[in-house]
């Protein structure tokens, strides 16, 4: 369906207005009257083709940004410009000098792919970081266990030979038995 702009039509109804009028009282002027209408009828098309191209931008701008932070999340930061140009409906070209203007303004890296496939982006995102700062305190804490489970094993070694001391300590000391000779032994007959 085909919409009437208003501008135009408005823009129409003034020019006629404006020629019938000067044809009607001044018709030397109806050529200024039609040069006039032509200016108003010409300006009333090119704010059309503004607005459009305003709302065109518009649009365009809502799905890449919608993209984007589907993409981001997705990816936890990472972003290919043709995947990005595919989703938001624009050339990779335009998507590459989005992300390109993007990365430069919120510290985000452009990375070269292997093997002539592009670039890449990778913008800073909450959850790699938490991932990292996850595995970070794992590791410490696992080294901190190792350090606290090897000193354990010390202190228990060095409380069973404290033990062991101790027992041995309590046991009563006796000499060992004097054996008396026997008369049977030792005999020549």
């Amino acid at each position: 369906m085909i919409r009437l702009n208003p501008n135009l039509a408005l823009a129409v109804a003034a020019s006629a207005a404006v020629g019938i009028t000067t044809a009607a009282v001044a018709p030397q002027f109806v050529g200024a009257s039609l040069a006039f209408a032509g200016g108003l009828i010409g300006g009333a098309g090119i704010g059309r083709e503004r607005a459009l191209r305003q709302k065109h931008n518009e649009e365009t701008a809502a799905r890449v940004t919608a993209c984007f932070s589907t993409l981001y999340e997705t990816n936890r930061g990472v972003i290919d410009p043709i995947q990005l140009g595919v989703l938001a409906n624009i050339p990779p070209q335009r998507a590459h000098d989005f992300l390109c203007d993007l990365a430069e303004s919120t510290n985000g890296q452009k990375i070269t792919v292997k093997q002539g496939g592009g670039v890449i982006f990778a913008f800073p995102h909450s959850q790699s970081a938490l991932d990292e700062l996850t595995f970070n305190a794992r590791k410490w804490a696992e080294a901190q266990t190792q350090q606290l489970s090897a000193e354990l094993n010390q202190h228990k070694q060095a409380l069973q030979y404290l033990q062991l001391q101790q027992a041995a300590s309590t046991l009563p000391k006796t000499p060992a038995p004097i054996q008396e000779p026997s008369p049977w032994e030792n005999v020549n007959p």
